[in-house]
């Protein structure tokens, strides 16, 4: 089986990050093997939340990693804590990636055209960086925005012109997500010289979980052999199904997506 190393947060409630991610590469045929940058007892669009850097641990895990001589067919990044997280993650890069290892990085830092609570100008641009090295990144509007250093993106053509200007960092994959179209869904998929609109039925408004569902989908496609675009869309379908068909009081809980896991067992 591919393996598949996973760094991000673990969530107690609101299903995102690691208990999104771990079940979606499974069931896709790839090994997900976690690096936890913070345990939550619940994601933080709760009121309140408790949470636990691993900042300390995380190079403790790498060291024990090495001994065991593994090496990684894909490495997923998505939410950090803090300065120093990103710079270990750069080191795992150094000692985890291979020649043949599929880099996805998710900036996960902001939403609504504000940073989270938390981010730094520092902290963007060491992320910034760490996109330089990937092979596909998964911004959403305002984290493409500021990845560019551009105003918020109110348009396709102020995509493009970002996508532009951050495809000079030497980015092959940028696939901007959640473009909110009316009653559409837009994800603007950039990758061989190429500019593509991949469109899904909006249901309702934003959800917890869904960039992490989409990129860890994105991410098992592509580490089986599907090229970039079929990848996309068939994460956007996927979203739109367990969208359309969840039982959603509160958006932070998360979308209703274990039903349909079966969908993704066939795309291995």
């Amino acid at each position: 089986m591919k393996k598949c190393a996973v760094i991000n947060d673990l969530s107690g409630f609101g299903k995102c990050s690691l208990t999104a991610a771990i079940p979606v590469l499974s069931v896709m045929g790839c090994e997900a093997h976690p690096l936890p940058t913070a345990i939550l007892s619940n994601q933080t669009g709760y009121k309140s939340y408790r949470v636990l850097s691993m900042t300390d641990y995380m190079q403790a895990f790498m060291n024990e990693w090495r001994k065991l001589g593994v090496s990684f067919d894909g490495i997923l990044t998505g939410y950090v804590c803090d300065e120093k997280q990103i710079d270990l993650i750069n080191n795992f890069i150094d000692a985890f990636k291979c020649e043949n290892t599929i880099l996805a990085v998710d900036p996960v830092m902001a939403d609504g055209g504000k940073l989270y609570d938390g981010f730094t100008d520092k902290m963007t641009d060491k992320i910034r960086t760490l996109c330089s090295r990937a092979d596909i990144i998964t911004p959403n509007v305002s984290e493409l925005s500021i990845l560019a250093d551009e105003p918020f993106c109110k348009t396709i053509n102020d995509i493009e012109k970002c996508v532009e200007k951050v495809k000079k960092l030497g980015i092959k994959n940028i696939i901007v997500t959640g473009f909110d179209e009316n009653d559409r869904i837009t994800n603007l998929v950039y990758s061989e010289n190429d500019f593509t609109r991949i469109s899904s039925k909006k249901y309702g408004g934003s959800f917890s979980g869904t960039g992490d569902l989409f990129v860890s989908i994105v991410l098992g496609a592509v580490m089986n052999g599907k090229s970039i675009i079929s990848s996309v869309k068939l994460a956007s379908s996927f979203l739109e199904k367990a969208i359309k068909y969840s039982d959603i009081s509160d958006r932070n809980d998360g979308i209703d997506f274990e039903r349909y896991l079966g969908d993704l067992a066939y795309e291995n």
